[in-house]
């Protein structure tokens, strides 16, 4: 486990998870449709949580423009992030990373190893990491980086 964000140009850890839809989903197939960008963010429902993925609801079709997938993840479980995207009426997935191994992966863990340390990472095609920083940054930002 690690808390520093993964370097720029390194290959991206694999994963798999679950969905808030319940569909399983992978890392590697989803770079076959095109790059990923994962929001790690601390709880559903609380307040900058909702700011940061409003945002990337509100740009999701810059996003799909620049073919990039993205993805909310923290440790709740299906029910919770259903719940919440069905609220918010979020229009990406939120994947359920029940033991922090995702964020663990990725360097968005604070000092405990548990608790989600707000982070972002874009992952493109080609498997690596192109865009890794703390925070909530804007989702210009992050399409920016990502697009080919």
């Amino acid at each position: 486990m690690t808390t520093e964000l993964p370097a720029l140009g390194t290959v991206a850890p694999d994963f798999s998870a679950t969905a808030n839809d319940g569909s399983p989903v992978s890392l590697r197939e989803l770079l076959a449709e095109g790059a990923v960008a994962l929001f790690f963010y601390p709880g559903d429902d609380t307040p900058g949580c909702n700011r940061q993925l409003c945002a990337v609801r509100d740009d999701l079709a810059e996003f799909r423009a620049a073919g990039i997938q993205p993805f909310g993840v923290n440790p709740a479980g299906i029910a919770s992030h259903a719940k919440y995207a069905a609220k918010f009426g979020f229009n990406f997935p939120l994947l359920v990373d029940d033991d922090s191994a995702i964020a663990a992966a990725y360097g968005a863990v604070k000092d405990d190893g548990r608790k989600i340390q707000r982070s972002v990472i874009g992952i493109g095609r080609d498997g690596t990491i192109r865009f890794a920083t703390r925070g909530a940054p804007p989702p210009g930002e992050v399409i920016a980086a990502l697009e080919e």
